[in-house]
């Protein structure tokens, strides 16, 4: 079972490959950034979080040790412990509370004095009031860098009622029957996106949730929990919690002889090559995210913290805005990274190092990833 991808490197110019990835590895004495990756590094959204931490990790000099867990929590709690069990300790902790398995983390990491960053997920409120929060008890626990799903949810459901209505134009106010997939029932992530989305189903009552069910973050879940309502006759829209989830009930709509993007509208997210490919194709409203660059944006943020800046006492809260890649602005950014070539950024552009204002602040978004392209 593979769960560790770039261990010490040798030297600089290295490269080390394990499974279907190959990692550039830095300098024996750089520093080290153990990732504990919920997901899976060779598939899938946590290997886009993956490969652009990687790329900033290099840009900036820092070595990643990570740790694959294949969505699996056990696992997970594992690669805790061989984090922990490092020797010598690594520099720096990057981890996310999938599975709310956070917390733990955040405590020994405090307990050991290792500065701990929380990515994409941060502890619920009721785990913070039970172990505390970043830089009062918990000292070493720096930041937290979280997207905003809530919005992603709303945005999500709100392309759908615009695509039924564009559809049935001649059927103002029709009930659009919708199934919703969630990405399960624990990761905050998902909580904040059907958070979003009942906000939606608030404000667009023509949008009638028929069934809400997990998918476990699966296509092949995703495919059989859409295959199941299909017979019953009611379904125009689904809304996905990820580009996997899309895929999967797009597949059983096909195989039931519908026509995607017109027959059953389908939202998703995650920016994945492939939502993009459906994007184009028509068979997705939309695919939310960005939030994949935050395995960049993370390291930005070691990276000042490494230089000096009080990234804890500026925050410790983070939060930046995921964005829609409709067909309206899919081919401009296919233009620009349909290769998914990171490199081509400029990563240093993001961070607040060197910078004499105090009151600058990170600008995580599309038109600055734009900007930030290298000539």
């Amino acid at each position: 079972m593979k769960v560790l991808r770039s261990i010490c490197a040798l030297g600089m110019g290295v490269v080390l490959s394990f499974g279907s990835r190959q990692v550039v590895a830095a300098p024996a004495d750089a520093p080290r950034v153990a990732f504990i990756n919920p997901g899976y590094g060779d598939r899938g959204f946590w290997k886009d979080v993956s490969d652009t931490m990687h790329v900033a990790a290099r840009q900036f000099g820092f070595q990643i040790v990570e740790f694959d867990s294949d969505r699996q929590w056990p696992l997970m709690a594992q690669n805790a412990n061989r984090v922990f069990a490092m020797d010598p300790p690594p520099d720096y902790i990057i981890a996310s509370n999938e599975h709310q398995q956070g917390a733990r983390i955040v405590i020994e990491a405090n307990a050991r004095h290792i500065p701990i960053f929380m990515l994409l997920n941060d502890l619920t409120v009721d785990q913070k009031k039970r172990v505390g929060q970043p830089g009062t008890n918990l000292p070493y626990w720096i930041a937290t860098l979280t997207p905003d799903n809530k919005k992603a949810g709303f945005d999500l459901a709100r392309s759908l009622v615009l695509a039924d209505e564009k559809l049935h134009a001649d059927q103002p106010g029709r009930d659009i029957c919708l199934l919703s997939l969630a990405g399960d029932w624990n990761t905050p992530a998902s909580l904040d996106r059907l958070e979003g989305l009942d906000v939606a189903l608030a404000k667009y009552p023509q949008l009638v949730e028929k069934r809400r069910l997990i998918a476990n973050w699966s296509y092949d879940e995703a495919y059989k929990r859409t295959a199941s309502l299909l017979p019953e006759g009611c379904l125009d829209a689904v809304w996905a919690a990820s580009d996997d989830i899309a895929r999967g009930a797009i597949a059983a709509i096909e195989d039931a002889g519908k026509v995607a993007g017109k027959d059953v509208v389908v939202g998703g997210v995650n920016w994945s090559a492939e939502g993009l490919k459906l994007v184009k194709e028509g068979k997705m409203t939309m695919t939310h995210g960005g939030h994949f660059l935050a395995g960049a944006w993370i390291m930005v943020m070691v990276n000042d913290f490494r230089n000096g800046v009080d990234v804890q006492g500026r925050g410790p809260d983070y939060a930046f805005s995921m964005q829609a890649i409709t067909g309206d602005n899919v081919d401009r950014f296919e233009e620009k990274f349909g290769q998914r070539d990171w490199n081509k950024i400029d990563f240093s552009k993001f961070g607040l190092t060197g910078k004499s204002d105090q009151n600058a602040t990170y600008h995580f978004d599309l038109e600055h990833l734009f900007a930030a392209i290298k000539h």
